[in-house]
């Protein structure tokens, strides 16, 4: 397209981006009219702002061959700038309404990462231009050669787009076999992470930090994969020994992620996220700003959301304003004051639990949980027998210092 309009003007860079960007999704029908009218009215503006910055960059340039020459492979550049500039920000703006994510989220995770080799091939179409112009016919044959490089980088952008979203589905998937262990937590760390980002957002922290927090949000409690169900199921009260096994979950889950080299910045969050405020967390008793900015948000994240949920030792969930109580109560203690107000400020649309859908569950999750039967039982039984006397309670406080394990 670039080419085109350095060699025909407007109007032929024009007529390429028009034709040209036909994609066979729209042959087949699988994109809507307007989805098809927008992506080639967008590349058309785009076209159309690259090649009148060239026009100008020239009408302006000297006459001197030389000077010239450089003043055309100047404007080549900046035409390009221009034109990826106003077709990404279309094409984000686009995605951004099309999804409900934010505009600066798409552009740092879809654009970001493409932009350097998208502009590095702007000066490939200059010298596409200058070899279509040699004489003696070689200038047509030999511009087709260029196909190779152009189909190369279409290629490996395709691979870039495939690996990221495998990446992403993994962690999704490693997120839900983790939640999938017991009833009472699926959909735990998505919820985690959505409470997380939604705050790191308020805080205005940088997209590629955000990203991390969600991703550490999803994994947070990956380290749970190493407990035994006879601890992580348990229904009363951990004993001291069974307490020390399930702090080491934290570290468990780093160490897991850690050879992974995509997930380097996640470990330490994830290691982190059950460190208090005031140095008596655990696995490192590390305190105050010593704590991961991202792990003291997950902190308060976590216990939010596992306070705000049923669990086998509390069947009925704390309301919000219970968790917030539980919040405010343990700030400075187990929670940085300053971002406790964060979550306590978040529009309940984020906060409150959405209902669960009975398809979203792992298949082993549509059985009814046993310690359920069980407790119905007891209480059958208790109900028959009432000279007998109810066995003592086992539930744990539901405070939010207790509540996170």
């Amino acid at each position: 397209m670039i080419a085109s309009f350095l060699l025909g003007g407007p109007l032929a860079g024009v007529i390429v981006a028009a034709i040209g960007s036909t994609d066979a999704r729209e042959v087949r029908g699988a994109v809507p009219w307007y989805g098809t009218l927008y992506n080639h009215a967008a590349i058309v503006l785009a076209v159309s702002a690259g090649s009148l910055v060239y026009q100008g960059i020239v009408a302006i340039s000297p006459e001197d061959e030389g000077a010239r020459a450089a003043a055309t492979f100047a404007g080549t550049i900046l035409a390009g700038v221009a034109l990826w500039l106003v077709n990404w920000t279309l094409s984000v703006a686009a995605v951004s309404a099309r999804t409900g994510t934010p505009i600066r989220t798409v552009w740092a995770q879809d654009v970001s990462g493409i932009a350097p080799t998208m502009i590095g091939l702007v000066p490939l179409a200059w010298l596409m231009a200058q070899v279509f112009q040699l004489p003696d016919g070689v200038g047509w044959w030999a511009t087709a050669l260029f196909a190779v490089p152009l189909l190369t980088t279409r290629l490996a952008y395709a691979r870039y787009v495939e690996t990221r979203e495998l990446f992403e589905q993994t962690i999704e998937a490693l997120s839900k076999a983790v939640d999938a262990r017991d009833n009472y937590t699926r959909n735990h760390s998505s919820r985690v992470s959505h409470v997380s980002e939604a705050m790191a957002r308020v805080m205005r922290l940088p997209e590629s930090e955000i990203e991390i927090l969600t991703w550490a949000g999803l994994l947070h409690d990956i380290g749970k994969i190493g407990i035994r169900d006879n601890i992580l199921l348990k229904e009363g009260p951990l004993d001291k020994h069974e307490r020390i096994l399930m702090n080491q979950h934290p570290t468990i889950g780093a160490e897991i992620v850690a050879p992974a080299s995509q997930l380097s910045a996640e470990a330490p969050l994830i290691k982190a996220h059950h460190e208090w405020f005031n140095g008596s967390g655990y696995p490192d008793g590390v305190e105050a700003l010593h704590i991961p900015l991202g792990a003291r948000i997950l902190t308060i994240a976590d216990a939010y959301e596992a306070m705000t949920s049923s669990r086998p030792y509390r069947k009925t969930p704390l309301t919000h304003e219970q968790a917030v109580d539980q919040l405010e109560k343990f700030t400075g203690i187990q929670f940085d004051p300053e971002i406790v107000p964060i979550l306590v400020n978040l529009d309940r649309s984020i906060l409150d639990r959405p209902p669960d859908r009975p398809d979203e569950l792992p298949t082993m999750l549509h059985q009814p949980d046993p310690r359920d039967l069980n407790r119905d039982r007891d209480d059958h039984v208790a109900a028959a027998n009432p000279a007998k006397p109810p066995p003592e309670p086992t539930a744990r406080p539901a405070l939010a210092s207790d509540d996170v394990s």
